[in-house]
């Protein structure tokens, strides 16, 4: 870049140069020259406390302090939960619970909830093989293992007990009863490189590292459901229990939004000092593209054919044979449409990747430019083998039998 030239923190899209501004500031709008190729561009300039959102991320000592008060929402409101129940006990509430009792309608301390018009939540999960997706074995994939290890080291995090892989394009981690679960979405293996791979890797990982998987995550669930308890039309809309669980669902979707945000621009720096930044955003819009894409795909399935084609080896073909100016066309559609205000999670994608594409870059090999699926040993039979549990097929076994004389 010329000396003297502020940089912005943004690259080129076609020979990735860093951008110089190109005259003064109009409106909230930049323009934007390339010193190598020569080319234009057009950004929109946001503010710093995070515009699109009405909640800003939170940072540092402000983050730990509102991360802690949700963490101890559950409890807080199990404690409420158990009082107020048993004051309602002894002003009346007795009655239709014994009623209820002698009909055999009383099974468990949920149903006793229930009949005073509280709400229960479990936020476990009950079936992690439907729910999470199946746990890959090392055998299966040795070098994704050896990946997540040297990640894991980086990060000076352990590594995970189980690696999944998800039914859908999408990453995360999750704690599930004595153990840390890694989920790999099977699509995202044939779309990233193994350099983006590694980006997803540091940004799921290090949210082991700091906790919020393990703690913030039990949390979220448990306002989640919550809130789909209260919006049950056929609950009770009424009820002091029922206020108390209003309430507490008020703070805690006051609190998940800027609570996620904050951790995810976190993981999202992890992500960019490890793999580099322009890895972290190129794997940051191709989830964000891959995304859509499947999802119309499945809506397009046929379940009559289900027997006769394999949901992800479509997907596969699909986007092998996508031409490059229609994935160019849609990439740019991402990072140019203005997301508005949105109470999502995740900050807006423009946002996160301009902050990670102001990280270094880490030099990049040719092998890590292959598809990452190179480190699964048999894809074919893992593509198989999801779309079989996706849909509840079940192959017909070969018998060791065979007639006389075949």
């Amino acid at each position: 870049m010329r000396r003297g030239r502020p940089s912005l923190g943004l690259i080129c899209p076609t020979c990735g140069s860093d951008l110089e501004p190109l005259g003064e500031l109009l409106g909230d709008v930049q323009r934007l020259r390339c010193p190598r190729c020569g080319g234009s561009f057009k950004a929109r300039r946001r503010s710093a406390t995070g515009s699109g959102s009405a909640h800003p991320a939170l940072r540092g000592f402000r983050l730990a302090i509102r991360a802690g008060l949700l963490r101890l929402l559950p409890l807080v409101y199990r404690l409420g939960l158990g009082l107020g129940a048993g004051l309602l006990l002894l002003l009346g509430g007795f009655i239709p619970v014994l009623g209820a009792w002698l009909g055999d309608r009383v099974t468990s301390l949920g149903d006793l909830v229930a009949i005073l018009g509280g709400i229960q939540v479990e936020v476990d999960c009950r079936d992690p093989d439907n729910d999470l997706g199946p746990i890959l074995r090392r055998s299966d994939a040795p070098g994704l293992f050896e990946e997540v290890a040297e990640v894991a080291r980086r990060l000076g995090v352990r590594p995970p007990e189980e690696v999944r892989l998800a039914f859908l394009p999408c990453c995360g981690v999750i704690a599930w009863r004595n153990s840390r679960a890694l989920l790999l979405g099977l699509p995202l293996l044939h779309v990233l490189t193994l350099a983006e791979l590694r980006a997803v890797l540091a940004h799921e990982l290090a949210h082991l590292a700091n906790g919020d998987a393990t703690w913030s995550a039990g949390s979220l669930r448990f306002v989640e459901r919550l809130g789909q308890a209260l919006d049950d039309p056929d609950g009770r809309a009424w009820g002091p229990l029922r206020l108390w669980a209003r309430i507490c669902r008020t703070l805690g979707s006051a609190w998940i939004v800027p609570i996620a945000r904050g951790q995810e621009a976190r993981a999202d720096r992890a992500s960019a000092g490890l793999a580099g930044g322009r890895a972290s955003a190129s794997a940051l819009i191709k989830v964000a593209l891959v995304q859509p894409l499947f999802r119309e795909l499945l809506a397009h399935q046929d379940p009559e054919l289900l027997a006769a084609s394999n949901l992800y080896e479509t997907f596969r073909a699909l986007w092998s044979r996508l031409p490059e100016p229609l994935l160019e066309s849609m990439r740019w559609r991402l990072l140019a449409v203005d997301p508005g205000v949105s109470d999502s999670p995740h900050p807006p994608l423009p946002d996160r990747v301009a902050m990670v594409q102001s990280f270094a870059d880490r030099p990049i090999v040719a092998a890590e430019n292959q598809p990452a699926i190179a480190l699964v040993g048999d894809p074919e039979w893992l593509e198989q083998m999801m779309h079989d549990r996706l849909y509840g097929l079940r192959g017909v076994e070969p018998t060791v039998f065979h007639k006389a004389g075949s």
